[in-house]
This record gives C-alpha cells, structure tokens and sequence, in this order.
C-alpha cells in the first residue's frame, strides 16, 4: 500500500529462526513478512551464532554475534544483546521498533532517550508478565518496569496475560495474539483414520514439566479401556531420560506400546499429523497462548486444554474442543480425571465434516488475515503519530 512506503519498522527479539524456533521466534519472522508485504521497509535484530547480514524475502536481517552465553539470569546473552541493539538503532534509526522482548525493547528506549531519537516503541510481551519472575534478579526487573512506563504501547498475547500485568504491574495492555499461516495447515482431510484407528496428539517440548507430559500419559491410559486402539503421540523435543521416565509409569505398564516419540522432526510434517490426529492435547499450565492448538483447529482437528494461561482465549468449547481444571499445582497440573473427561467428551463427539469445518472457522480468528491488520494499523498509527510530533 502506498500509503505505508515511507515507513521504517525494525522488529527485534534476542533469536531468531531457525537459530531458536519457539512461538516469538516465528513471530519475529513471520511479522517481519508480513509489515514488508504491506509495503513497510523491515529491518530485523537479533541474535545469530555470528555478525551476519542477511536479506529474506525482501526483509534485511542484521544478526549479532551472541556473547555471554552464561547460564545464569542475573547476567546472560540477552543483556549483550540489550547493549549492543542500543548502537545499531542508534545508527539507523527507523519511525517504529517493534520488540518482543523486555531486553530489546529497554534497549530501543534507552537509545532513543540517550541519542535524542524519535521513534515510537512497541513492547510486545510474548510471555505471562509475573513480577515474582523478577524478584531474583534487579537489572531485569529495573528493565521491564522502565519498559512498561516508557513504551508507547504495550501489547500482550491474552487477556490472562493483560490481567496479570494488570495485577502484578499496575499497567493496562492491548491484547493482540500471534497470528498463524492457517493455510499451511489446511488441506484434504484424512480418510476415516481418526474413527477407525483414534489417536491423541501433543505437539511442544516434552522435557519441560508445565507441558504435562506426565498428565497426559496418565489420562491417555485411563481411555485406553474405553478406546482400546487408541494411540498416543509426542512431537517434540523428549530426551532418552524423559522417554524411560514416561514409558515406565505405572499406568502405562500395559500402554507403552502405544506411545510414540516422533522427535522434533520437520515443521513440514506437523499439517498432516494434525489432521491424522483425533484430537491435539496441551495440557500446558502458564502457557503464554497455544500456537500448537490454532495450527491443530486450521488442520480440522479438535484440542483440548488447560483453562489456564493464554489457552482458554482459543477454545470456546463443542464443537472445537474442551478446556479443563488444572486444579491446584506448582510446577505442572496433576488433574487426570478432568482431562480425561475432557479429552472423553471430544473424541466422544468424534470428528465430522461439521466439526472439522467449526474448528477452521475459529483457527480463521488467530490467521494473518484477520490478526494482520491490527498489527500493520497500529504501527501505521504510531507512525503517524510520530510524524506529527516530529512537524511541530
């Protein structure tokens, strides 16, 4: 659009694809395309394995070589990152910094402050805003309440995390999710494979705790009695110590067989092992949003997850999946029969043409089409704003 040619983003976020691929670092990329193809000039900063220049798709990406790999928070990579992001925006200043990331965006701020600059910064949290986070370490904590006072708009993924900044920070945010390429995932549908052969699937990390991998397998065999072909799938990082630990619960004495590890594979293969799936499963607590249950709905197949974090945003119930109870945890939910019955109730209603149809019909409010707009219209509108400050 003509109206967008003069406009200058620079989108930042500590990694990026395919260095680290998790939710911010695909939305780096994909916001990074889809600002360019509005007709905006996109700069992307991160951080690489290398100093490196490098041009995708008609988006300059300037990657820093990563320091200070310490493994401990209080003084890491990301601090390094913060430093030096500082003298490349300095250097070429663009209308608007849009960050995914505390450290970039105090970065951003700081350098607009300290060298007199005058772009508008966009603060994007891609994760849940808990001030108990920061209790441990001061710097970041100095960081983040500098990032929330100083941005010129604040954006969060849910309106779990918008009540969280809201009670933990005292500061009132937009709630804008990350849009999905739901056409990658949409295609022709598995012929009866969910009836005749049922089969349950998580798609994240399953080393990490809070993803409830245990939950899963647990639930998973209390089903088995009732659905006695049912198969369960794990795609995703799972070390060989994780594999064991799960493979010998004690529920799953008699399941194991039916438990399979896919690995980490490649995210081309991911469409049809959504749409093969009966039904997707996040049993996630603090989960920022759910990108894996938007892409599983674009792919025609029902989720289910916790009520907690951004999940509870995507899945509104029947026909498209069921949320249920995390009850009270720590680390990861321990409600095997809530999510049983949840993961019952859908693979109970089955997988028609009806719902596959209702479950593409709500992946639509989380595509690029519906979601793109907001983001290209708020940079828009900042840029604009930014225009009038700089005339009078």
């Amino acid at each position: 659009m003509a109206s967008h040619q003069a406009l200058r983003v620079a989108v930042t976020n500590p990694f990026a694809w395919p260095y680290v691929r998790r939710g911010s670092e695909r939305l780096l990329n994909d916001l990074a395309a889809y600002l360019h193809a509005q007709g905006m000039q996109v700069d992307v900063y991160a951080m690489a394995p290398s100093d490196a220049q490098e041009l995708r798709e008609g988006v300059r990406y300037h990657l820093l070589a990563e320091r200070w790999r310490f493994n401990r928070r209080q003084l890491n990579s990301m601090h390094y990152f913060a430093l030096r992001l500082q003298s490349a925006l300095r250097d070429d200043p663009p209308d608007v910094v849009f960050c995914l990331n505390y450290f970039d965006a105090y970065a951003a701020l700081r350098a607009r402050r300290r060298h007199g600059l005058s772009y508008k910064v966009v603060f994007q949290s891609v994760g849940i805003p808990i001030s108990s986070y920061y209790r441990t370490v001061p710097l970041d904590r100095w960081f983040m309440r500098t990032v929330l006072r100083e941005a010129d708009r604040c954006v969060v993924l849910s309106s779990f995390a918008r009540d969280t900044l809201r009670r933990d920070f005292g500061v009132e945010a937009q709630i804008l999710p990350p849009p999905v390429d739901t056409d990658l995932f949409a295609g022709e549908d598995t012929s009866g494979a969910p009836d005749t052969a049922p089969s349950l699937l998580f798609v994240g990390d399953v080393d990490e705790p809070r993803k409830g991998a245990v939950l899963l397998c647990e639930a998973f065999a209390r089903l088995r009695a009732e659905w006695p072909g049912l198969r369960l799938r794990f795609v995703g990082r799972a070390s060989e110590e994780r594999r064991r630990h799960l493979l010998a619960l004690p529920t799953l004495r008699d399941a194991g067989c039916d438990v399979e590890f896919l690995g980490l594979g490649d995210v081309g293969e991911l469409p049809a092992l959504y749409r093969a799936a009966s039904v997707t499963v996040l049993p996630s607590v603090w989960e920022a949003f759910g990108l894996v249950l938007v892409e599983s709905l674009a792919a025609g197949t029902p989720v289910v997850g916790a009520r907690h974090g951004g999940i509870g945003d995507i899945v509104e119930g029947p026909p498209v999946g069921a949320l249920f109870e995390p009850g009270v945890f720590r680390r990861e939910s321990h409600a095997v029969d809530a999510l049983a019955e949840a993961l019952r109730s859908v693979l109970s209603r089955g997988k028609d043409a009806a719902v596959r149809s209702a479950c593409r019909v709500r992946a639509e409010a989380f595509g690029w089409r519906t979601l793109g707009p907001r983001y290209a219209e708020m940079v828009q509108a900042l840029h604009v704003a930014q225009t009038v400050e700089g005339s009078r």
